[in-house]
């Protein structure tokens, strides 16, 4: 069986740049969870944002796919990033099914238990622009909000009404000029 990701489905533009040696991934976020009747914006593409949590006492990702609590429910939807936030610590005994990288970027599928990883931090974030793809995708190190009044790239804190997985993510959050590529 292959295990399904939950995503968040977005319409922005992946933004590669190399700053001191290292590569910065930035993903532009257009518009988050577009209807599916939304045009798609210029200069935008559509993707999909996955996220992950860190096993316990490592820096090791796990993809998580589904939840089931110690009563026996479940959770398949992206929600399931935000119950193990809210109620990881109730439920130590509650099981993740997902994904965990085996060797240079091999991903198998796993089951572990809610307490055995770090609840308080921060999600890895990945984009994928295909949901077939690959568990992972290309790590994200930072979103971007486009604004016409920026006249240079500059962190910002992240917009309260964002969900959840965004708010929990890795990756910065930075206003952009619109011309920024």
């Amino acid at each position: 069986m292959t295990l399904k990701i939950p995503a968040l489905r977005i319409f922005g533009k992946i933004l590669e740049e190399t700053v001191d040696g290292k590569l910065t991934r930035t993903v532009r976020l257009d518009q988050i969870l577009p209807s599916r009747d939304t045009t798609l914006p210029a200069d935008s593409d559509r993707l999909w944002l996955r996220f992950g949590f860190v096993f316990r006492g490592t820096e090791k990702p796990m993809l998580p796919s589904f939840v089931i609590d110690d009563r026996g429910n479940e959770n398949h939807r992206l929600r399931l990033m935000e119950w193990v936030y809210e109620k990881g610590d109730l439920y130590p005994r509650g099981e993740i099914f997902g994904y965990e990288v085996k060797g240079a970027g091999n991903w198998v599928e796993t089951q572990i238990f809610v307490r055995e990883i770090e609840l308080q931090l921060r999600y890895f974030t990945w984009v994928v622009d295909d949901l077939k793809a690959p568990p992972a995708g290309l790590a994200v190190h930072r979103f971007g909000l486009t604004d016409p009044t920026a006249e240079k790239a500059e962190r910002i804190a992240r917009p309260e009404d964002w969900l959840l997985p965004l708010q929990r993510s890795q990756a910065t959050c930075w206003r952009l000029p619109v011309d920024f590529k």
